[in-house]
């Protein structure tokens, strides 16, 4: 989508879908709640996301596609490398964590991509069901301030409108496919391919944004 549309469309146009799915999934894990880690977190988001926001109004549109073309690589390289030392580390560092918090609420608001949190976050908890519940607090809680942000500055339009009511139906099929297609994949071809896909989606979209400069 990010080939053809601006993402001063498309991330304000997905935000609704993301929204709804986080609330569920977060009140649904609700027990699995650590209060005193995910709140700061999604507090330093929130003050992230208010820059993020502003500069993807009144930003480049061809050098946010590059900046994000960049940011995906980079991602996708760190997934694709990253070696689990299979220990939950208890002691956190306030200034890292309000860091890459503010860094991944700045992207966030930019580029509808908030992930850099959960590096940081997987090793502070333990098991999937405790992961899951507080990344999708934090997920809910700042969806619901970045919406707020995109409607005061005015980004919320008809075609983001649009792109939200699209987006219902493609996410539910995206879901049913990727459950169907995991079920027959082993969890290190999965993530390969994955993260193979990311990386080549990337690299698309920095060259793009560097040769048309639209």
């Amino acid at each position: 989508m990010a080939m053809r549309i601006d993402n001063v469309q498309i991330t304000p146009g997905v935000l609704p879908v993301d929204m709804f799915v986080n609330l569920y999934i977060s009140f649904k894990n609700r027990k699995d709640f650590l209060p005193r880690m995910a709140i700061p977190i999604a507090v330093c988001i929130m003050v992230g996301v208010v820059p993020g926001s502003l500069f993807l109004k009144t930003g480049s549109q061809w050098v946010i596609k590059a900046l994000l073309g960049l940011f995906i690589i980079g991602l996708g390289i760190e997934m694709m490398t990253r070696k689990s030392d299979g220990q939950v580390h208890r002691k956190n560092n306030p200034l890292i964590l309000g860091l890459v918090s503010l860094t991944s609420g700045f992207l966030s608001g930019l580029f509808g991509i908030n992930m850099l949190f959960l590096a940081y976050l997987n090793r502070y908890v333990s098991g999937r069901r405790q992961f899951r519940a507080n990344v999708c607090f934090i997920f809910s809680f700042e969806n619901v301030f970045r919406l707020a942000v995109y409607a005061v500055t005015g980004i919320l339009n008809e075609f983001t409108l649009a792109i939200t009511l699209l987006s219902v139906p493609a996410a539910v099929l995206g879901i049913w496919l990727g459950g169907r297609i995991d079920l027959k994949l082993s969890e290190k071809t999965a993530d390969l391919l994955i993260h193979t896909v990311f990386i080549l989606g990337g690299i698309s979209i920095f060259v793009k944004a560097l040769i048309f400069q639209s």
